[in-house]
């Protein structure tokens, strides 16, 4: 398993088009591109939701949707440290899923670079047709449980 803290972590997005966004993960060397989707579920909000959750010390997963594919992210919390892995899965069937990237990390560094995805998208400020609404309005509580030691 990767040691995540040694590793910068990032992720971008191109501005949203009717539903879809460009997204790019980069763990270290590693880049996953993902051509999400707003439906059935908004990631985005799902990824502010999983960052409350992982920091508040409970596992969460999002899921990315590309019709019909998907990626799962999932934060698993242990102690001081946060597990991360996102997996490919066909069909965007869980069952059959196979993990394209994994690590650990400490709980700021894992989570803050999400954090901060969701906090560049917000200043976008996407619009429907493009991106459906996102309730940011705890943004700053989850940065600050996420930064607690």
């Amino acid at each position: 398993m990767t040691e995540l803290s040694t590793l910068p972590i990032k992720m971008r997005n191109q501005p949203p088009r009717h539903g879809w966004m460009g997204v790019t993960l980069t763990l270290g060397a590693q880049v996953v591109e993902i051509d999400a989707s707003d439906v059935p579920n908004n990631p985005v909000a799902d990824l502010l939701d999983a960052l409350d959750l992982a920091a508040h010390g409970l596992p969460s997963r999002v899921w990315w949707h590309l019709e019909p594919d998907g990626y799962f992210m999932y934060f698993i919390p242990d102690g001081d440290q946060v597990h991360f892995r996102i997996d490919f899965a066909p069909d965007s069937e869980a069952a059959r899923a196979h993990t394209v990237a994994q690590g650990t990390g400490s709980r700021a560094h894992v989570l803050l670079p999400f954090w901060r995805f969701v906090r560049n998208f917000q200043a976008g400020a996407y619009t429907e047709p493009h991106w459906p609404p996102t309730d940011f309005s705890r943004i700053d509580v989850v940065e600050a449980r996420i930064k607690q030691a």
